[in-house]
């Protein structure tokens, strides 16, 4: 019995396999035995990892381990890359053909990467319809008529591109497909995402990864990036700020989750906390705790917070309202990242709150709840 015994626990043993290994592996018919090699894309180099020959049957395999996803380059040592984003542990199986490596294959056992597949393939047909529009804007017979008409088709797809982008990052805020979707381009110096607002998308991704993957060398580049972007747009002067107190709050009106208009003008005469946060955001839901002990505290001596909440999908909205229980107003357009409340109050980040008087000036941005404790009381009062 001892015997069968330590037959089972070797078997046991054996069968566990080291988490952070991967294995990559497929088939490149017509190779002719080619080599193929695999590389790391680092955030400023690329960095070989290995190379193999091609079977005669077209198969390779290349194994690997990491503690997190990383972005890696499979090719032919030419400029045909097939983009992976592999996870720890993963069992990725590709198929294609040496003719068409990088642009027709199928990828199976990894998550990241048919999301990197399914991002390339997105911008793969919007490019193909912009640059047919500009074979037939260019054309010397087309008319005035004909070519506003096709520069308002060209927008409009771009923009499509771009809602596209944004929604598939806001729907994959853990995933480190995000930052490749975040640095897409149209063409060499045209980012998908190149709008002034979309900076606050670069900062919402970066802060929700930090505190999934810190230690990923993209998420700190990404988080970097996106402060630098913002420090540049201050600095020329192309934001929108409400960076001072004593100053009295832009209106906003919109709805409750029953659809009936709420205007934050409606609350004058009361203490009130403009909260902005999102049912997706970690951060926002915690915050969103302490808020609910401070709202118990002092709503009846006539303390109000007025909610915006930039989701961009009801249910999800509603369910966090109701699964949290949050008793105050509640309102939102549901228009994120484009509502223009958030662009009004500057919004960078989440949570973000303004503090409000009686008299419906501004006294505070961003406070702890240290500081409303101690701030509120007074106010009320006065």
């Amino acid at each position: 019995m001892k015997r069968y015994r330590w037959l089972v626990l070797f078997l046991l043993l054996g069968s566990c396999s080291d988490p952070s290994k991967f294995r990559i592996e497929g088939i490149v018919e017509n190779a002719k035995q080619a080599n193929i090699y695999l590389d790391e894309q680092g955030v400023e180099a690329i960095l070989p990892v290995d190379s193999v020959k091609i079977n005669k049957n077209g198969s390779f395999k290349f194994k690997g381990e990491n503690d997190y996803p990383k972005f890696y380059n499979l090719h032919l040592n030419d400029n045909k890359i097939l983009p992976l984003l592999v996870a720890p542990g993963e069992k990725i199986f590709i198929k294609t053909d040496i003719e068409k490596f990088a642009k027709d294959y199928t990828v199976e056992g990894s998550e990241g990467s048919m999301q990197i597949r399914l991002l390339n393939d997105r911008l793969a047909d919007t490019k193909k319809k912009l640059d047919s529009i500009r074979i037939i804007y260019m054309d010397p017979s087309a008319t005035r008529e004909k070519q506003n008409n096709l520069s308002a088709e060209y927008d409009s797809i771009v923009e499509s591109q771009r809602k596209f982008t944004l929604e598939f990052v806001l729907n994959h805020l853990t995933s480190i497909a995000s930052i490749y979707a975040l640095y897409q381009k149209l063409d060499d110096k045209t980012f998908v995402l190149y709008k002034n607002k979309d900076i606050q998308i670069l900062k919402i991704t970066g802060a929700a990864l930090d505190t999934t993957y810190p230690e990923s060398p993209h998420v700190r580049a990404l988080i970097a990036n996106a402060s630098s972007l913002e420090e540049q747009v201050y600095t020329s002067g192309l934001r929108n700020l409400i960076q001072y107190a004593d100053s009295e709050f832009p209106e906003i009106a919109l709805p409750n989750p029953e659809g009936d208009t709420i205007r934050l003008s409606s609350l004058k005469g009361k203490v009130v906390l403009l909260s902005f946060w999102a049912s997706w955001d970690r951060n926002s839901t915690y915050f969103n705790t302490y808020l609910i002990e401070l709202y118990k505290q002092y709503n009846s001596r006539g303390f109000e917070i007025y909610q915006v909440s930039l989701d961009y999908r009801k249910e999800p909205w509603i369910k966090a309202i109701e699964y949290e229980e949050l008793p105050w107003i509640n309102v939102s357009d549901l228009k994120y990242p484009e509502s223009v409340t958030a662009g009004n109050y500057n919004v960078q980040s989440l949570p973000a709150n303004y503090l409000i008087n009686k008299s419906g000036v501004i006294v505070g941005k961003n406070l702890s709840i240290s500081e409303l404790n101690s701030r509120i009381p007074d106010m009320i009062s006065e």
